[in-house]
């Protein structure tokens, strides 16, 4: 597969990439680049690896810890309650875009029209139907429904994980909390960085 925009990953949406700018179908069959013989592990499989809440993010019940939106006293108390207290559901609708949620209705206290703001992956919008949805990694770069709030940082690799039919649950920290857990995160990275080193030096 040629190189598109630095990699071979496959964009659906703007039928790029990839296998012909297609998802993968039964039959299909992949060319296997050169091997590089300096990823050559054989025989050197270690005993050890990445502590498992970050080397291991599918699981079958994510809770995401998210921080306030820039809407989020636009809801009304009933709907902040159920946000943090009600499983939502992964519906269909869900890419490396967005996932959309469906769960109790979220109603807000206005009904004032919104105008586009940044969003960022992460970011949890509510559409007009009452719905939640989590904005992923391929996301747009403005949106105009209000943000309830927004996935950390570290919970990120969790929600990319979101399949059809999953529930997942919400649960609210404040800034400062998610700034010391990302944090310690880094910390982690790099320590962990050093540790192949030295293994495979």
């Amino acid at each position: 597969m040629p190189l598109i925009l630095g990699n071979r990953a496959t964009d659906l949406r703007a039928h790029f990439g990839g296998f012909h700018g297609r998802a993968l179908h039964d039959g299909d069959e992949l060319m296997l680049g050169r091997s590089d013989r300096r990823l050559d592990f054989s025989g050197r499989v270690a005993d050890w690896s990445a502590p498992n809440e970050w080397s291991h993010t599918a699981r079958a019940h994510p809770l995401l810890r998210v921080i306030p939106g820039a809407e989020w006293e636009d809801f009304t108390p009933a709907a902040q309650t159920a946000f943090l207290r009600e499983p939502f559901i992964v519906s269909t609708q869900a890419d490396r875009m967005g996932a959309r949620l469906q769960g109790p209705q979220l109603s807000r206290t206005t009904e004032r029209e919104m105008l586009s703001e940044a969003v960022a992956p992460g970011t949890i919008q509510v559409a007009n139907d009452g719905q939640p949805i989590v904005l992923l990694g391929d996301c747009q770069t403005i949106g105009g429904y209000p943000k309830i709030a927004h996935v950390i940082t570290v919970d990120l690799p969790l929600a990319a994980q979101l399949r059809p039919n999953d529930e997942v649950r919400f649960e609210m920290i404040d800034g400062a909390a998610a700034g010391k857990l990302f944090r310690a995160r880094e910390d982690d990275l790099a320590r962990f960085q050093l540790g192949l080193q030295f293994r495979f030096s």
